[in-house]
């Protein structure tokens, strides 16, 4: 059972830690895991511990928190802006971008956004869900949505020196020698990746995003992309130039 892993917003020390119901359906109707068994917890700030699980309640179970194995690195810092689309794809978009590594996820809203009722609980549930199966400790931000027109007019405040990337469909170039050329730029090394929406960015939001002093847009390809594709080739992009893969 040593790949089972599982996320606690609590602290973890060394010692007894109680886990909550649906913690603990989990462990019992869906793992099957008796008292005695092993497995591991894990959070953001305590890392991951290897648990020895003495007891299941109806509400809650308890375990033995025995050895700490560590804390995995935080990915590059860089956040994910999307325009959120259809729900089983805005699902797999919060997964793929916890897999691949961003300290925050930020549903937009833009003209063209055709989902708007977005849930930043639900968006969280899937990065945890995510950590959970690929080995990570860290779990990124969640904001809620929030429209691009205060986001784009607050954005030095919001952002402070982080350069955006704004993915274009109407760009075209080299999109790793437009990031390496950034990098000698952003001193911070910090940065945010803008995914609009299926439709595309409106000509206003263009000229926007365009007008903001940090920005600078990049090219994925000659194909227009689904937003989910488009932010799995951006991050890929991403960190194969300027993030935690090189």
């Amino acid at each position: 059972m040593s790949n089972i892993r599982i996320y606690i917003n609590k602290e973890i020390t060394e010692g007894f830690v109680t886990l909550d119901k649906d913690q603990s359906h989990y462990i019992k109707n869906v793992m099957r895991l008796k008292a005695g068994d092993m497995f591991n917890i894990f959070n953001e700030n305590d890392g991951e511990w290897r648990v020895r699980l003495e007891e299941i309640k109806k509400n809650e179970s308890v375990v033995n928190a025995e050895e700490c194995l560590g804390i995995k690195p935080e990915p590059a810092d860089v956040w994910v802006l999307f325009a959120p689309v259809k729900r089983l794809r805005t699902d797999y978009i919060s997964q793929k971008i916890t897999e691949l590594g961003a300290q925050l996820i930020w549903p937009i809203i833009t003209e063209r956004t055709q989902f708007k009722k977005i849930k930043s609980s639900k968006i969280l549930s899937n990065a945890i869900e995510a950590a959970e199966q690929c080995g990570m400790t860290f779990i990124p931000k969640v904001n809620k949505s929030k429209n691009l027109d205060y986001i784009l007019d607050n954005w030095k405040n919001i952002a402070d020196d982080r350069f955006l990337i704004f993915c274009d469909e109407d760009f075209s170039g080299d999109p790793v020698k437009l990031l390496k050329g950034a990098k000698k730029k952003n001193k911070e090394n910090k940065w945010a990746i803008l995914i609009g929406p299926e439709g595309g960015f409106s000509e206003t939001e263009r000229n926007k995003i365009m007008k903001l002093e940090k920005s600078f847009n990049i090219s994925l390809g000659p194909r227009i992309l689904r937003s989910d594709t488009a932010i799995v080739s951006a991050l890929t992009i991403f960190h194969s130039t300027l993030g935690d893969w090189v």
